[in-house]
């Protein structure tokens, strides 16, 4: 099947100048996207980090792979809406060129920064704004409801099932990883199952990260609509099983590296950023199943023969 490439998405870092001759990045996987990315997204309930690159007149010797070196006069003011928990606090002058928050309810928080220092008391002429859009975590649900039972076709013929995956982010940032499993039993007029003719198995795997990843934009069956984002894929051909009457059951499950059962996005992974994954929980329907029952053979009507003797 076709996977996406792992598209990976790296917390913002937000740059005072474009300094002539300094192509910066502030450690691994930080990156100075701030005038393209003027927009970053954070799931809820996750902390993150912001970096700003200091003044090379004032720290000459900072290192930028590992933020350290900074000027000993040099200082920063953040500005922060009073929602967002944040070290150091909105509008403090701090020497560190960092600050973290902890506390993200849903919204869209302006952060702003800016340099000054304490040799001369001056302060940058320009405060750079950084907007974090701090969204629900994402939600993935099958919205094709099961059939009625029925009789088999004649020509028996796969289902079309879509799932939803919610999200509140720009379509092409829209990128999940998820699995889905078959499980195909011959089943009793009780329900009860007389034989697994297919035992549960994985038929679709996008895992968080490696070769074949997140399903994404233009991969097969997906379609990128925010916020809800679908996907959708056949069935086997719901035939019955050996004269049986036959259940086709489809289970969303949690990608193969994600660690449990449940739904991460590119935006949830990112706002993992050094720490665990966490799968979020699935919406309140994760199957899809289908019943298809052999039609009855009628049989002979039985009478009493017209030969009986008395």
């Amino acid at each position: 099947m076709k996977k996406s490439t792992l598209v990976k998405l790296a917390l913002t870092l937000v740059a005072i100048f474009a300094f002539a001759g300094l192509n910066a990045q502030i450690l691994t996987n930080y990156s100075a996207t701030q005038l393209t990315e003027a927009n970053s997204y954070q799931t809820t309930g996750k902390a993150f980090s912001l970096y700003v690159l200091p003044d090379p007149v004032f720290s000459p010797t900072y290192d930028a792979t590992t933020n350290t070196n900074l000027g000993a006069s040099a200082r920063w003011t953040w500005t922060y809406p009073v929602a967002l928990t944040g070290a150091p606090a909105s509008g403090a002058v701090s020497p560190t060129n960092t600050v973290n928050f902890t506390v993200l309810p849903v919204g869209v928080y302006a952060i702003s920064v800016v340099e000054s220092n304490t040799l001369s008391g001056c302060v940058s002429a320009t405060s750079i704004t950084q907007t974090v859009n701090v969204i629900a975590a994402p939600s993935a649900i099958v919205t094709t409801a099961d059939p009625a039972q029925a009789c088999v076709a004649a020509v028996p013929a796969p289902a079309s099932v879509v799932i939803t995956f919610t999200e509140n982010v720009p379509n092409g940032l829209g990128a999940f990883a998820f699995g889905i499993n078959e499980l195909i039993e011959e089943i009793d007029p009780s329900d009860a199952v007389i034989a697994t003719p297919t035992a549960s198995h994985s038929i679709y795997d996008f895992p968080v990260a490696g070769a074949g990843s997140k399903i994404t934009t233009g991969d097969a069956g997906f379609v990128a609509a925010t916020p809800s984002f679908t996907f959708t894929f056949n069935t086997a051909a719901l035939a019955v099983s050996n004269g049986h009457r036959t259940r086709y059951t489809y289970t969303l499950v949690g990608a193969s590296d994600a660690g449990g059962n449940g739904i991460v996005s590119n935006i949830s992974h990112k706002s993992d950023f050094g720490g665990a994954i966490t799968p979020y929980a699935f919406g309140a329907k994760t199957t899809y199943v289908a019943i298809v029952n052999p039609a009855p053979i009628t049989g002979p009507i039985y009478h009493i023969s017209n030969t009986y003797a008395y």
